[in-house]
């Protein structure tokens, strides 16, 4: 009985070790982000443009002032036996040009993927564009990390 006990009050203590997520809303950022200048790839900046709103706090003491230029690839990787592309690879290139204060700073980010040619053209475009709108996610994931390392 009192072994059980001990590994209880044992897991309890551990269990509370300070541990808290990154993206906790208790830790919301305490910085403005404003998109000045966009250039390259629309549909990814227009996507970064709405994840960076949904990030950046109004009431914010820093304010970040970031332009953005985007390159998107879509490259052949594969070919089947009659010509046609099998498969391909998706690629994200965003460079943002951060300036806050009197610093300015150049952060570029990559995202790649493969994926298998679809014999529906409407469905294989809506897949890639489901795959950009993840691009621009994990991008401005990336660039809060980024920003909140710099603190």
């Amino acid at each position: 009985m009192n072994k059980k006990l001990i590994i209880c009050l044992l897991f309890l203590i551990i269990s509370h070790c300070g541990f808290s997520p990154i993206y906790n809303i208790e830790n919301k950022s305490d910085y403005k982000i404003l998109v000045t200048e966009k250039s390259g790839e629309e549909f990814i900046n227009n996507i970064i443009s709405q994840e960076i709103s949904k990030i950046s706090n109004d009431n914010g003491e820093k304010i970040y002032y970031i332009k953005l230029n985007t390159i998107y690839e879509k490259s052949i990787i594969s070919k089947n036996t009659k010509g046609s592309p099998s498969e391909y690879q998706l690629k994200a290139i965003t460079n943002f040009k951060i300036k806050s204060n009197n610093e300015e700073k150049e952060v570029t980010f990559n995202e790649k993927q493969n994926i298998k040619n679809l014999s529906d053209i409407f469905e294989m475009k809506n897949y890639e564009n489901t795959i950009k709108t993840n691009f621009a996610i994990s991008i401005v994931r990336n660039l809060n990390l980024q920003l909140l390392n710099q603190k």
